[in-house]
């Protein structure tokens, strides 16, 4: 049995989710080539990549509920094992490929997996001081946004050795975190503060998602976040199809994009949050990062007006930088609303809520890039991002106990 630590184990959990983010950010680069092999109409390509990141997040979204309960009945070790290990398998299939349905399978498999980073967020929780807890997920968030620029560069030179290199040598370093989180993750959730009351009924993720949502508060900043998301997964799928149609990049180009916007997350989450958290609180952080993913945005609509290189890069530094600070602050303002024992529900219900609004987004952003164009694609999404900063301006928020009033 594991001893509960005394300490937070923060150098390890963000060792483990560097080790995440890079597995993730390797196939990045490749997966519109990937697909294309399969579609040969250029002009469906665009959707089977949103049918394909949809299907990862529907099976998150009945995953997260589930899998963040499981981590209040039974803790929340074996259920980060217990994912690693699903989205390793998701990646071996991918790269094995072989048709379309063996795509699918594979993000099946990745996206089930996926729904255990409400047990990741309740770990941080458990760990860390209301007052530190704006500070550890601006680290989190910087460990991924560090694995996000080493990942994009490797798996575009991977790709050399054929496209689906970098998804095999994703498998290979999710095993790797496997065994790392295996080794030195300890349990945090004693077991005096755990859910007793787990049962077969509790496989139903709708349960789940209900209770979770039963707050006002936490069920209003949960809406908030999903209109912000819902552009954001939009614009992953958008923005590798454009710069290929437009710039004519290949998946070594794309990578440079997805490195910037990783340097740009350690950048804001990282250095800037810190400072920005001492000086305004979270709410106001939030609200700044809405606002940085709206001038993001409508950097990147600019595109089809003038393609240049420049207008990738400015659109996703600053949507990145938004991103990275808003999601830091609205984590930690959902986990302040609500006790110990529900921090898995209800961030396992955040998240599903979150991988639902992922569905929709490449299913919309596919459908609007191939009817319409990607201006009016980014478009939609700078609007979206104006209606979360209205939403979210219209709410009394949480603090800790050190942070200046929202």
């Amino acid at each position: 049995m594991n001893v509960l630590p005394k300490r937070p184990p923060t150098a390890l959990l963000l060792f483990t989710l560097f080790l995440f983010g890079l597995s993730l950010s390797l196939v990045f680069p490749v997966l519109p080539f990937i697909a294309a092999r399969y579609v040969p109409d250029p002009g469906q390509q665009s959707v089977v990549i949103g049918l394909l990141a949809a299907t990862t997040s529907l099976l998150a979204f009945f995953g997260s509920p589930v899998l963040g309960a499981l981590s209040d009945a039974f803790g929340r070790r074996p259920v980060i094992l217990l994912t690693l290990l699903g989205s390793a398998a998701g990646y071996l299939l991918f790269g094995i490929g072989g048709s379309l349905a063996m795509l699918f399978l594979g993000r099946v498999l990745d996206g089930v997996a996926a729904g255990g980073m409400g047990a990741l967020f309740a770990y941080i929780a458990d760990t860390t001081s209301e007052e530190n807890r704006a500070r550890v997920f601006g680290q989190v968030g910087a460990a991924v946004g560090a694995a996000m620029i080493v990942g994009p560069a490797v798996g575009g030179l991977l790709a050399h050795f054929g496209t689906s290199t970098p998804v095999f040598v994703a498998a290979g370093v999710t095993l790797l975190n496997l065994l790392w989180a295996g080794a030195a993750l300890p349990e945090t959730l004693a077991p005096e503060k755990r859910r007793p009351d787990f049962g077969l009924a509790h496989l139903n993720p709708l349960l789940h998602l209900r209770q979770a949502l039963t707050a006002p508060l936490v069920r209003r900043l949960v809406t908030v976040s999903a209109l912000f998301i819902l552009p954001f997964s939009l614009m992953q799928v958008a923005l590798p199809v454009m710069a290929r149609d437009l710039l004519h990049w290949g998946p070594g180009q794309v990578g440079t994009v997805l490195m910037v916007s990783g340097l740009s997350d350690v950048v804001a989450q990282g250095l800037l949050l810190p400072f920005l958290i001492r000086t305004l609180g979270e709410g106001r952080v939030a609200r700044a990062g809405l606002a940085l993913g709206v001038a993001g945005m409508a950097g990147l609509a600019l595109l089809p007006l003038r393609p240049l290189a420049l207008w990738v890069y400015l659109g996703v530094t600053l949507l990145a930088l938004g991103e990275g600070i808003y999601t830091a602050c609205m984590t930690t303002l959902i986990s302040l609303a609500v006790p110990d024992s529900e921090q898995g529900r209800v961030q396992g219900g955040t998240q599903a809520v979150g991988q639902l609004a992922q569905v929709a987004g490449p299913l919309v952003g596919g459908q609007l890039y191939a009817r319409l164009g990607p201006a009016a694609t980014f478009g939609v999404g700078a609007v979206m991002v104006v209606m979360a900063l209205g939403a979210l301006l219209g709410i009394r928020l949480p603090r800790a106990t050190d942070a200046v009033a929202a």
